[in-house]
């Protein structure tokens, strides 16, 4: 599978504009060969909107991701993108995952929501649950959700290969993305996809330093602080990944016979 994750600031509460460069990049990442696009979290509305938030917000099958499912249908690539959604009055930090047929086979709410203001904003999801796409065993999760074991743990107990994490990481959270994000591709074995924004947003500035890291923690490509897409096959990566799983299989094997 080849991924294209895209870095940069969104254009502030206007989901026509960020809408626009969605589409202009899928058509891109489809003329490259890519597969699936990653947007970073909130990425349709702008992270900071504050009171606005409620504004922005629509229910997960509304306008704006009736466009999102439009632009993958018709460039024929799968597209992962953080939004606010509202349900029965509440907000959520929110993505969806939607594949290149313009269906969408995965919907997260962020579980661990991240200071004051997100608490206040949002209400947290409750779970983590896998979907497949493109035949392969993916999770989705976002931002804060990264930094805790349990996120990652929870996925590989369900055999997720790739675990894709729009985010919104900002200064001076370096170890985040540098140091947290690896650990869990490590841990469990599995390719990160850790999409962030970069530059300023008010008086936030974003850390960038996306990257796509690899199942032994090391990263396959990297971001640094200022605008950029990148760009990977997975296939190598998730080659080792299953040939490190089976060993660990029969190894675990072995020592029961020894018991």
């Amino acid at each position: 599978m080849k991924v294209l994750t895209y870095q940069d600031t969104s254009a502030f509460c206007d989901k026509e504009k960020n809408l626009c460069t969605i589409e202009s990049t899928c058509a891109a990442a489809a003329i490259l060969g890519v597969q699936t696009v990653v947007f970073p979290e909130l990425f349709l509305t702008g992270y900071q909107v504050g009171n606005q938030a409620a504004l922005l917000a629509e229910p997960i099958n509304g306008p704006s991701v009736e466009q999102l499912r439009r632009i993958a249908r018709n460039h024929k690539v799968a597209l992962i993108c953080g939004l606010i959604e509202v349900s029965e009055g509440n907000l959520f930090n929110a993505a969806v995952a939607i594949n290149a047929d313009g269906q969408t086979i995965a919907h997260h709410r962020k579980v661990f929501l991240f200071g004051d203001t997100e608490k206040q904003l949002f209400q947290p999801g409750t779970a983590f649950t896998s979907f497949e796409l493109n035949g392969i065993t993916c999770g989705l999760s976002i931002c804060y959700d990264i930094e805790f074991p349990e996120t990652a743990r929870c996925f590989a107990n369900q055999q997720v290969k790739i675990l894709f994490n729009p985010t919104a990481n900002m200064m001076p959270y370096l170890a985040v993305p540098r140091t947290l994000a690896r650990a869990r591709a490590l841990e469990n074995n599995m390719v990160v996809v850790y999409a962030n924004l970069c530059g300023h947003e008010g008086n936030t500035e974003y850390t960038g330093l996306s990257a796509i890291i690899g199942p032994d923690g090391e990263d396959l490509i990297r971001a640094g602080k200022d605008p950029a897409i990148l760009m990977t096959d997975l296939s190598p990566a998730l080659h080792r990944g299953l040939s490190t799983q089976l060993q660990d299989l029969a190894l675990s094997s072995i020592s029961r016979s020894w018991s």
